[in-house]
């Protein structure tokens, strides 16, 4: 039996070999046809030339009987006798290339002789009329010969054209049935082996392909039979190892002492461990977070790892959930889960109490709010006691003393920032921080917040763009608070953009509410300090307290929204938060009451 390659260059040469046989016939059919034309030519040629002499000798017969007796040959017999000579010169030549057995040449001998001896008018005209009536039984006997020959030469043609019309319909049929006899012979083997294949990874291991040459396809087959055996051995000990490592992870995360929950794509529970038993309940409930307090939160940051497709925790995530009577806080770690081959399976959850953290956190903050509090005065007389030096009203300073005074005034204007970041971040912290929400337009807001740093702008020769329609949605939030979050920000938009640098906020609407952007084409931030840059003292140089953005944190999630930050050194940074809108109240005209 032919291998696969012997199989295609069988079918490549028969199809070679065809093609060169149908290509000589063409070229030896043309030749023919080539040369019964030319076989036409000359007898019409023939024709042509002694129909030519003819018609001149006639000419010449009539001219020699206008000749009076006894006179001269006249100039324009002599013409056309040197023409029919001419004539029948040229006719005896192409009689000889088509036909050597009808020939003129005598006639012309005849001609030439009677126009040498100057023969008398009573006897030229008896000597042409023999020529002449002599050319037209050659002309008669030729006529005849072309007529033969050109009919001849059209059957021929026709029969070679026939010829090639059935050669090539021939060949057409030969090259297609060798076509389809090859392509069942290559295509048919090939397909059924992938079929098999495609039989074997759907998981039918009793599949087996039959292909025993000793070419690409035989090794295939053969490794593909072999791989079979494999899985078929590894099916029957694969399942026991399973078990094996599915018990063994059960225990892993059973004895996690923090809560553990691990869910599907779409926020399913799969697997819980005890500690998150205690907290959920009963496992066995698919939808257990859907109905548990708190497990809102939980499905948000599920849906935000399966989508962002990478991990999610932080401050921003912490859980409050009540164990009997006892309310503990939990921070939520949430990674995607992936199989070997990178496919996302679903998402494991991690709750870590923070109860502990929270309650120092708590402590730290009341005793910076108070310390805060009560530094402020003493503070607050300090700057006053300085400003009254500057001015002079203790009596005249030197120069070196203004300088002090300077600096010292500086340091306690700073100081001052300080002490009022943490008192706001205290009363937030606190909850003693009340927020007057009200309907607000997101452009007004932008409008605002850009007049009132538009001056220091101007000093620092920073363009200052508004990129907001000013119908948009209103947003739900307080002014104040919002006064805080786009001072805060702007302030380190304009700290760290350049001369001539270009800073942009913007606003649009997103499916909850409005996202608010603040551009700057700035230094930008380190990779290293993106995570912590909403942090306490979190600052990138000596200027500012380090608590701004931290305190807009605060403020963006206090109002319900959320904030980010995208930077890279050398291409500036993005700051952008969200609001939702602000709730709209059905009103009535007081025509409509009653």
């Amino acid at each position: 039996m032919l291998t696969l390659y012997q199989r295609l260059i069988l079918g490549c040469c028969l199809l070679i070999a065809l093609v060169t046989g149908v290509s000589l016939l063409v070229r030896t059919s043309f030749v023919q046809l080539a040369a019964l034309d030319a076989s036409r030519h000359k007898a019409g040629e023939a024709l042509a030339a002694v129909a030519a002499a003819r018609a001149s000798m006639a000419t010449e017969e009539l001219t020699a009987a206008r000749l009076s007796t006894g006179t001269a040959q006249s100039r324009q017999f002599e013409t056309q006798a040197a023409q029919t000579q001419t004539l029948l010169t040229e006719a005896g030549s192409r009689l000889s290339s088509f036909d050597a057995s009808v020939s003129i040449d005598d006639l012309r001998a005849r001609h030439e002789r009677l126009l040498k001896h100057n023969v008398s008018p009573e006897r030229l005209a008896p000597e042409l009329e023999g020529i002449s009536s002599d050319l037209t039984s050659r002309f008669d006997a030729l006529k005849l010969r072309h007529d033969s020959v050109v009919s001849d030469a059209e059957q021929r043609q026709a029969r070679l054209r026939a010829r090639l019309i059935s050669a090539c319909g021939a060949s057409i049929a030969a090259a297609i049935l060798i076509a389809a006899v090859m392509t069942s012979f290559v295509v048919i083997p090939v397909r059924s082996t992938a079929r098999a294949a495609r039989r074997i990874g759907q998981g039918d291991l009793q599949q087996r392909i039959e292909w025993r040459q000793r070419d690409d396809l035989g090794t295939i087959a053969t490794e593909l039979n072999r791989m079979v055996v494999r899985l078929r051995d590894l099916r029957e000990t694969e399942s026991g190892r399973l078990q094996m490592e599915h018990q063994l992870s059960d225990a892993v995360v059973q004895s996690i002492f923090e809560p553990v929950i691990v869910t599907d794509a779409k926020g399913h529970v799969l697997k819980l461990n005890q500690a998150a038993m205690e907290l959920l309940g009963d496992r066995s409930d698919r939808m257990v977070l859907a109905n548990t307090p708190g497990g809102e939160k939980i499905l948000g940051a599920i849906r935000t790892v399966v989508s962002m497709q990478r991990a999610s925790t932080g401050e921003a995530a912490l859980l409050p959930m009540r164990i009997g009577n006892a309310e503990r806080s939990y921070r939520l770690r949430t990674t995607p889960m992936r199989d070997g081959g990178g496919k996302l399976l679903g998402a494991v959850t991690v709750l870590e109490d923070v109860t502990e953290l929270q309650e120092v956190d708590r402590f730290k903050t009341r005793f910076l709010s108070v310390a805060s509090q009560k530094l402020r005065d003493p503070l607050q007389r300090l700057r006053l006691s300085i400003y009254a030096l500057v001015k002079g009203h203790a009596g005249e300073l030197s120069i070196l003393q203004r300088e002090l005074l300077s600096g010292a005034e500086q340091e306690a204007e700073q100081l001052d920032d300080l002490m009022a970041d943490l008192i706001e971040v205290g009363e937030l912290e606190t909850g003693r921080r009340e927020m007057k929400f009200e309907r607000l337009r997101p452009a007004d807001i932008l409008r605002d917040a850009i007049s009132r740093h538009e001056e220091q702008a101007r000093s620092k020769k920073i363009e200052m763009q508004l990129k907001a329609f000013a119908d948009m949605a209103h947003v739900q939030a307080d002014r104040r608070a919002m006064r805080s979050i786009l001072d805060n920000l702007l302030e380190n938009a304009l700290r760290y953009t350049p001369e001539n640098g270009i800073i942009s906020l913007e606003a649009t609407e997103i499916k909850d509410g409005v996202q608010f952007f603040v551009r700057d084409n700035g230094r930008g931030i380190e990779a290293e300090r993106l995570p912590a840059i909403f942090g306490r003292f979190s600052t990138g140089s000596d200027q500012g307290t380090g608590l701004g953005l931290a305190l807009v944190r605060r403020l963006v999630e206090s109002l319900g929204g959320q904030i980010s930050v995208e930077s890279k050194l050398g291409s500036g940074t993005t700051f952008s938060f969200t609001l939702p809108f602000a709730t709209v109240t059905a009103t009535r005209h007081p025509v409509e009451v009653g």
